[in-house]
């Protein structure tokens, strides 16, 4: 049985850090990135690519349009789209409110290289990835 590819959409304004993370995930995963975009606007601009996209990986801080607005209208037009977050934040206040935004996951972007993996393998299986410091509210 073939395994199937998987394409990844990344999403994040720092292009040091896109272009690394990008070579990073190609190059230790053999997954596919099919897209970059600087911010939420220019992914929302590109519907097409969404669809194609296995997971979206997804700054929280952009200009333009951030990644919670980005990730309430995908998965409000796409309710099958998953999206991690990669963030810097660590205050409960931001981390409570990717979940309230649709995102899958999260992994702290000091974390990034250790943790991705898990996280995309978690999210494609149907479960969400969160770290341990987000109380996840069982009211869903």
């Amino acid at each position: 049985m073939a395994i199937k590819e998987v394409k990844i959409i990344l999403v994040d304004d720092n292009i040091i850090f896109r272009s690394a993370l990008k070579k990073f995930i190609e190059k230790q995963y053999k997954f596919k990135v099919i897209a970059e975009m600087g911010n939420g606007k220019e992914l929302i601009s590109q519907i097409n690519i969404i669809l194609d996209a296995d997971i979206i990986i997804m700054d929280i801080m952009m200009p333009e349009m951030d990644g919670y607005t980005t990730a309430r209208r995908i998965t409000w037009h796409f309710h099958q789209a998953k999206v991690l977050a990669i963030t810097m934040h660590y205050e409960k206040a931001y981390l409570q409110k990717l979940i309230e935004q649709g995102f899958k996951g999260c992994i702290f972007k000091n974390q990034v290289f250790e943790t991705l993996f898990d996280g995309i393998q978690c999210i494609l299986s149907g479960k969400l990835f969160f770290p341990n410091e987000i109380l996840i509210n069982p009211k869903f």
